[in-house]
């Protein structure tokens, strides 16, 4: 039996649906499952990397033996003995670089995972609110109700509702991947091209071999730290195949950036460096480029379509439900004392209800730092040059598919279709047990008419 309804469970009901709404909006619960498989990939990459920072320590300590241990006695002359110091010298150089490289990795990732812990805590306390409040109005739809749907027309709504709202929740979640993945971008393209500015100046014959060296390794940290942020955006979206600065080139730059100090030292290798760095900014501005392309021209637009079909797919859902708790109430004599609070809130949906709260969902990317010095600012420095000459709309690379950005929405169509085709087949099934029901139950009655009267 239904419970009594009174304009309190009403306006329960009302209160309730207005909070889940706004934390649907925010596209909680898929942002959090989002942050935790980035923290998962971010633990694995930790391991790996202190992996690489003892196995470097070992081979820093091999090739400084190396050099401690050569003795001029073993040579047979002066020159020999020379060649060979230098080209240990130079193994030593290049395993203390790549030393330096793998701890300088390894100290600005290890603290990303405690902000994405806390970060994560926090989303997760969000998602358990909202599971709360959706269990509570399912019990108390359930009261009402007696356990079923009001009408069929909530079921379909409601139905209605859940599809349009996956789709613009896996929308949203694009987005928020896809505006993370561009500030990581933009601080790479910045990082490049101050490292670019750096090399170009250590070519300066008037430098001291230090002052060259003080040059290179700040053009070396903004290449780690351009490395870091480029992978960092590639793991955002790790389903889309990049058309510029694609793994394997980011790979190229890593081990060009380990032998820095070695090609510091040759005018033919300086200009070989020179040119894979530049190259790699050309291709990082380029996809920045793109990013902006797919964002404006296909995420934006489809977002907004999917949020005003969210809008309608909702209002209707809260039209019906609030009718039907009307009636319940009306069938109870109480149909004068109905004045439902919240009912006049159209319920037109927002990214967000609160903008700057809004801000902190959309970019939560941790960036990496060149150094203490980099305040994470994305304006590049004034004396860096200009930026690479943009491509051309024509030539710029295509946009992924639907699919590749949103997943299969065609499949979510047709489950949703086939999920609405049973219910309906059901509810015949039901209709006829029902009539079916009712007949045996006129016949029994004429029966017992019928005997009656024999008697």
């Amino acid at each position: 039996m239904s419970e009594e309804i009174t304009m309190e469970t009403i306006n329960k009901y009302v209160a309730l649906d207005n909070k889940i709404r706004m934390f649907e909006n925010k596209n909680i619960r898929k942002l959090c499952d989002s942050e935790k498989k980035r923290y998962d990939d971010m633990v694995i990459a930790v391991k790996r990397l202190e992996e690489e920072y003892e196995a470097a320590k070992k081979r820093t300590a091999k090739e400084k033996a190396d050099v401690d241990n050569l003795d001029i006695k073993s040579f047979l002359n002066k020159e020999a003995f020379d060649q060979s110091m230098s080209k240990e010298k130079a193994e030593y150089l290049e395993a203390l670089n790549k030393e330096e490289l793998a701890k300088k990795k390894l100290d600005s990732v290890k603290p990303m995972l405690e902000k994405m812990e806390k970060e994560i805590k926090k989303e997760r306390g969000g998602v358990k609110e909202l599971e709360e409040m959706v269990q509570e109005q399912e019990e108390l739809l359930s009261k009402i109700f007696d356990g079923a749907y009001g009408s069929d027309l909530e079921n379909k709504l409601e139905s209605d509702l859940d599809l349009v709202r996956e789709k613009r929740q896996r929308i949203g979640t694009a987005k928020y991947k896809w505006t993370n993945g561009r500030v990581l971008l933009e601080h790479a393209c910045n990082q490049l091209a101050c490292a670019n500015k750096r090399w170009e100046e250590v070519k300066n014959a008037s430098l001291s071999m230090q002052q060259k060296y003080t040059i290179a390794t700040e053009a070396r940290n903004n290449l780690i730290a351009a490395i870091q942020n480029l992978q960092s955006c590639q793991k955002y979206l790790d389903n889309i195949d990049f058309p510029y600065c694609k793994p394997k080139e980011v790979t190229t730059l890593e081990k060009a950036t380990n032998n820095i100090y070695i090609d510091m030292q040759s005018p033919d290798r300086h200009k070989h460096a020179g040119e894979c760095y530049s190259v790699t900014h050309r291709r990082a501005a380029a996809l920045l480029q793109w990013f902006d392309n797919v964002i404006n021209t296909v995420i934006e637009k489809d977002i907004m379509e999917a949020t005003k079909e969210e809008s309608e797919a909702s209002k209707k859902l809260r039209a019906e439900r609030i009718k039907l708790l009307k009636e319940k109430v009306e069938s109870q004599g109480l149909g004068d004392q109905v004045q439902i609070s919240g009912e006049e809130k159209n319920g037109d949906l927002t990214l967000a209800d609160d903008d700057e709260e809004q801000a902190d969902l959309e970019i939560q990317a941790v960036i990496f730092k060149a150094d203490e010095k980099d305040n994470n600012s994305l304006q590049p420095e004034q004396d860096v040059g200009p930026a690479p000459t943009p491509v051309p709309l024509s030539e710029l690379a295509p946009p992924p598919d639907n699919e590749a950005l949103f997943g299969n929405i065609e499949q979510l169509k047709k489950q949703h279709e086939k999920e609405i085709s049973d219910f309906q087949k059901a509810q015949e099934m039901n209709k006829a047990r029902l009539q079916q029901g009712l007949e045996a139950k006129l016949a029994a009655r004429r029966n017992r008419q019928a005997r009656s009267q024999n008697n």
